[in-house]
């Protein structure tokens, strides 16, 4: 981190929110007056809105402490207010006509409280639903396959592996059809880097089709480097997205580790034998992963499945898609193009691939917060 030097650090975050402001706008179609934006120390509140000055102010403290979105979402609190004093409710507080902004403007359930822009979303935003809680208690009953799945029985392991994928199916399909609401949410994962590698896309590749998560890949500033860096988000269920994330880093070392062991028996470009390798693994992990479900319906297949479990997977789809909407309401798919590859590499990394074992994972020490993976 270069040395914080205040005055030009404040300058710079009011031009980045400046940008967020004008991109949020666009992104939710909405034409607001230009407030001044100000930074401010406060230990008591997050953002302000001050209709007077036409100003929207962000404390200091919540860009030095806490991960960017947080403050892109205080942000569009504090334009919430703002919308409502431009459609003449500048006296709305937290009810309806604000409430209506904040679902104009994609505002994230947690923050359109009065907690919203005060320290107290903290505490929101880390406790757990119920519907968390019962899904971590669902998961423990997975632990003892995960286990089994490491054996060296291929048989044994393959089976115990086809259990839990089964378990977890089974759940997912109890919560579609669960009367409360569903608890959505998302994680961001970034290199620090302006691109991100094809191995990588792979990898999001997996999880969307047997994680159950959404793959959205973005970009993020970074407030103390003043740059901003290629990121991606994954978005579904609380206890699914905390697997899938599991999963990226299980894999991203996993290659690591592998390209070490093997790289030796490559004599090509560096690059090019170590992309094509990376991308070989990833497909022969996909590849097992698929020959270990051959009942359940490919993603792209879905519409084949029973009309029951059809229509509950398109509910949730689409409860998941409203959720992703708030965050980015103007998606677009970009279309491109494969990497060139050693074809011998990618060979011999796609053998390696159908050997890996994915292990459990644990979240905390303290034995509330663990985190399963099949």
């Amino acid at each position: 981190m270069p040395p914080f030097n205040h005055d030009q650090y404040l300058r710079l975050w009011a031009r980045q929110l400046q940008k967020e402001f004008e991109d949020i706008c666009w992104s939710h179609q909405l034409t607001l007056p230009t407030p001044v934006i100000a930074i401010f120390e406060s230990t008591r509140h997050l953002g302000e809105w001050l209709h007077a000055s036409q100003t929207i102010r962000i404390s200091t403290r919540l860009i030095l402490h806490h991960p960017w979105p947080v403050t892109i979402n205080v942000l569009k609190h504090e334009m919430a207010h703002q919308l409502c004093s431009a459609n003449g409710h500048s006296d709305a507080g937290h009810g309806p006509h604000f409430q209506e902004a904040c679902v104009r403007l994609g505002v994230p359930k947690a923050y359109r409280t009065a907690k919203g822009d005060s320290p107290e979303i903290f505490a929101e935003l880390e406790s757990d639903s119920q519907m968390v809680q019962e899904g971590r208690r669902f998961f423990a009953k997975v632990e003892k396959l995960l286990a089994l799945a490491r054996s060296p029985n291929e048989h044994e392991a393959a089976l115990a592996m086809q259990k839990a994928n089964d378990l977890i199916e089974r759940y997912n399909l109890q919560q579609m059809t669960a009367e409360q609401e569903r608890r959505y949410t998302h994680v961001i994962i970034t290199r620090h880097k302006k691109r991100i590698e094809g191995w990588q896309r792979s990898i999001c590749t997996i999880l969307r089709d047997f994680f159950y998560v959404k793959i959205v890949q973005s970009d993020l500033y970074d407030p103390f480097s003043d740059q901003r860096h290629k990121s991606i988000e994954l978005f579904g269920l609380a206890e699914n997205v905390a697997v899938a994330e599991y999963c990226y880093h299980f894999l991203e070392r996993e290659l690591e580790y592998l390209w070490g062991q093997n790289k030796g028996r490559f004599t090509g470009r560096t690059v090019t034998e170590r992309k094509s390798y990376y991308l070989g693994v990833l497909h022969g992990f996909y590849q097992k992963l698929q020959a270990q479900q051959p009942a359940r319906p490919h993603p792209s297949e879905r519409h084949s499945a029973k009309a029951t479990t059809c229509a509950l997977i398109v509910a949730a789809d689409r409860g998941l898609a409203d959720f992703i909407n708030q965050r980015f309401p103007r998606l677009r798919t970009v279309q491109r193009y494969g990497a060139r590859i050693n074809l011998s590499t990618y060979d011999h990394g796609a053998a390696d691939g159908k050997n890996i074992i994915l292990h459990k994972g644990v979240g905390s020490q303290d034995g509330n917060q663990g985190r399963l993976l099949t």
